[in-house]
């Protein structure tokens, strides 16, 4: 931001939903997630290592959007195994494919504003980004523990299903975004971005995971 030092780790982008859909999968991240590995709380990851001393321009770009673009409706469920090692939870939205239209947005401007060497955002940044997830389990000790987190978290989702609903769901606002420093393990939060609208209302705001 201008005015600010420049953070000397890598920045970490993240999609911010509604207090009451971060409590939710963050409650099922802390019942899972190996202890040893939780630093965080649940998150919807955009970016993983955006060099640091681009921070202003990421700036720049985020206040932008964020002025022109409203809150969104998210449809949270459908879990799934993620290899071997881990379980993730899906994040549906409604407009469709409105986070992914987002960060096609920011990935062209971060790639057009490559100089040198230095600005290239890493091959895993660099790729469109998918279907939005947040991972409820990583990196776990074997197929059985996955298995049981599955089976798990499948049941939790079936007792929140309504009636004519296929999948049970937890319904949600994608609320803006949080920028963060990696700290090799920890992430430091940097700054918090509202999208147009939903900075009136407070009460969304989402936990902050510890520094």
């Amino acid at each position: 931001m201008p005015g600010a030092p420049i953070p000397r780790n890598p920045l970490i982008l993240t999609l911010t939903l509604d207090k009451a859909s971060h409590a939710f999968l963050t409650n099922l991240r802390s019942k899972y997630f190996p202890p040893s590995r939780n630093f965080l709380s649940a998150h919807v990851t955009l970016f993983h290592a955006i060099p640091p001393h681009r921070i202003n321009e990421l700036n720049q770009h985020l206040n932008h959007i964020c002025a022109t673009t409203g809150g969104w409706d998210v449809f949270i469920g459908e879990p799934k195994a993620m290899g071997k090692r881990g379980v993730l939870v899906n994040v549906r939205e409604r407009p469709s494919a409105t986070v992914e239209n987002i960060h096609h947005e920011l990935l062209t401007s971060l790639n057009r504003g490559v100089k040198s060497n230095d600005d290239r955002l890493t091959d895993q940044d660099a790729r469109p980004l998918g279907k939005p997830h947040v991972t409820i389990l990583n990196k776990a000790k074997d197929e059985e523990q996955v298995d049981k987190c599955l089976q798990e978290v499948l049941k939790v989702f079936e007792e929140m299903k309504q009636p004519g609903q296929k999948n049970g769901q937890q319904v949600g606002r994608a609320i803006g975004f949080e920028l963060w420093e990696y700290m090799g393990g920890p992430w430091k939060p940097l700054k918090a971005y509202w999208l147009k609208g939903e900075e009136q209302h407070p009460e969304n705001e989402a936990a902050k995971p510890p520094n």
